[in-house]
């Protein structure tokens, strides 16, 4: 026996102009609906029994009927596989829902709200579920009982968050890897991770925001007697990475922009950056981020910059030269102690802004 754990495709989910910019918004959201027509043609070609999708298949608000019947268009094309899903947060089942607005290919098999079973008898499996008809669940999880049917491959799927407190599913890792089932198969996460012995996050089919790095696909887990492999199968079009880029304070923003542009280059230009600016900043006058951010987008580089420089000046020798006026008063209440993050960052902002104004004035009055 042979299955696929995915969760989290968000399909039709809509990405930010003012992040992506409209042409490339319009394009990563087209791409998770091509991820998802590459996974029926991998189950196809790999001989996949059935398909677990554990939550957050739609982005349900968000999606036109056309769209969905397009989707639809796709799961019929499987051969042998089908799809079993749950709901979760992003696609509970309201009356709105976009899983109301069609009927559905009996190669999906949505499993209605709340806690049930469902029974795959051609390969002896029982999957036990909770299927999310709200957006909020804050009450933990009540694990449920494993039917003790000899022979049986028990799977138990959910959609949840392994931490105190949540507002989606708590639940508890420890415990469910206690309960006795055979597979524990998660969805929330976006990440690929094994919160306990047995009990598997295979994170999103792509990443979907910055900070979510790294590699992101599917499990694929193939069964023989009481022998099992699981394999985690990166499958994404674009991976969200981080690189840093050194700057000094005399570069201008176009010369930044091809140094940013340069290194994206030196890593591959298919993926999506965030990109550290370290070094420094001119003392009077700091680039403007969101102009660097749109001149790389130009040139189709997508990333967001965090600005992590520091103003180019000697702080003793400016004391020095302005010991008795404002800006060596305030450099001077800083003095004579260990300064914390915050008071660094506090002195880092008051001294551009003296000198600033400083420029400003002397400016005013050439």
């Amino acid at each position: 026996m042979r299955f696929l754990h995915i969760s989290d495709l968000h399909l039709g989910k809509t990405f930010s102009v003012s992040r992506y910019g409209q042409q490339f918004a319009h394009r990563r959201r087209q791409e998770l609906l091509d991820t998802f027509g590459r996974l029926i043609d991998f189950a196809n070609q790999n001989q996949v029994d059935f398909i677990l999708c554990c939550g957050d298949f739609l982005n349900s608000e968000e999606l036109r009927v056309e769209e969905l019947r397009n989707i639809n268009a796709m799961i019929e094309k499987l051969t042998h596989a089908v799809i079993v899903a749950i709901s979760g947060n992003h696609d509970p089942q309201t009356e709105n829902s976009a899983y109301q607005k069609i009927e559905w290919s009996k190669r999906f098999y949505l499993a209605p709200a709340g806690s049930g079973r469902v029974a795959l008898s051609s390969y002896r499996t029982v999957i036990t579920y909770h299927s999310w008809n709200q957006k909020e669940i804050s009450e933990p999880f009540e694990i449920p009982k494993v039917l003790t049917q000899p022979g049986q491959y028990q799977i138990l799927m959910l959609h949840g968050d392994i931490s105190d407190g949540s507002k989606y599913l708590p639940l508890n890792a420890s415990k469910l890897s206690q309960a006795g089932f055979d597979y524990v198969a998660l969805g929330h996460i976006h990440k690929m991770q094994v919160a306990a012995p047995n009990v598997y996050y295979c994170g999103s089919l792509e990443p979907l925001d910055f900070g979510e790095n790294g590699e992101h696909g599917f499990i694929m887990i193939d069964v023989e007697g009481d022998r099992r492999q699981c394999q985690f199968i990166p499958f994404s079009q674009r991976e969200y990475k981080t690189i840093s880029v050194k700057t000094y304070s005399k570069d201008s923003e176009l010369v930044i922009s091809d140094r940013i542009a340069t290194a994206i280059i030196r890593d591959n230009p298919h993926h999506i950056y965030t990109v550290q600016l370290t070094g420094t900043h001119p003392v009077s006058a700091k680039w403007n981020i969101e102009r660097i951010e749109d001149d790389l987008r130009y040139k189709e580089y997508f990333c967001q910059l965090i600005d992590k420089t520091t103003p180019d000046y000697n702080l003793e020798e400016l004391y020095r030269e302005n010991q008795g006026n404002l800006i060596g008063d305030f450099i001077g209440s800083f003095q004579n102690h260990k300064l914390s993050q915050v008071e660094k960052k506090a002195m880092q902002y008051g001294l551009e802004a003296l000198l600033s104004q400083l420029s400003s004035t002397e400016k005013g009055e050439g």
